[in-house]
């Protein structure tokens, strides 16, 4: 390109992308041409392009923090599901260990203590009722007898894993929080193991009624 050609690029500078600019100048200054205000125009650029780089730093670092600080819960479904089969306490003991985990543990203590009302609520409930006898273990002698109390257990139970999540979660957690998701199966093997202890108790003491 010649000389005058080149110099469009400079003196047209909001037509040209800044490095088609920034090689007009450095080109011209090889011919031996001097450019006006050329080393202020290639300090500008160089601005900018620091600028950029640091703007995509940032970008990065913040995409990645933003991923390292993903929490990971127990999502609320497993926690309606371990509560429905496994008890209320049981399903507080999740939500509280992800209340923990989002640093709201004075939220986490008022769900266990919730929970604990709610038990013993249940069993003056129950007793109110006269249907203590029908969620038993002991009395428990028939396939009606299971189904009923599995019944009453899981309606039970139920109730009182939303109302904890009503009056405590809902308003302390919000529903756009973006977490990963934590499986259930470890404490579900633990509550087992810890049934299955106490039913080989039982047995060995003769809790159960005998055929």
């Amino acid at each position: 390109m010649s000389d005058s050609e080149l110099k469009k690029y400079i003196q047209n500078r909001d037509e040209f992308q800044d490095f088609a600019i920034l090689t007009a100048i450095i080109e011209l200054e090889k011919r031996g041409i001097h450019v006006e205000n050329g080393e202020q125009i290639k300090q500008e650029f160089a601005e900018v392009k620091i600028a950029e780089k640091e703007e995509i730093g940032e970008s990065i670092e913040s995409e990645h923090s933003s991923f390292t600080d993903t929490p990971a819960l127990y999502s609320i479904k497993s926690i309606f599901i371990f509560g429905a089969l496994f008890s209320v306490f049981g399903g507080s003991i999740l939500m509280v260990l992800n209340l923990f985990q989002l640093n709201k543990k004075n939220s986490g203590w008022h769900v266990i203590i919730g929970s604990i009302i709610y038990s013993f609520s249940l069993s003056y409930i129950y007793t109110f009722l006269n249907i203590s006898d029908k969620v038993t273990v002991t009395n428990l002698v028939s396939v009606d007898d299971i189904f009923t109390a599995l019944l009453i257990s899981v309606a039970s139970n139920l109730l009182g894993v939303y109302l904890l999540y009503y009056f405590i979660w809902k308003k302390e957690v919000p529903s756009t929080l973006n977490y990963k998701k934590k499986t259930i199966w470890k404490p579900i093997l633990i509550i087992l193991a810890i049934n299955l202890t106490a039913a080989i108790l039982l047995l060995s003491s003769g809790g159960f009624p005998q055929p």
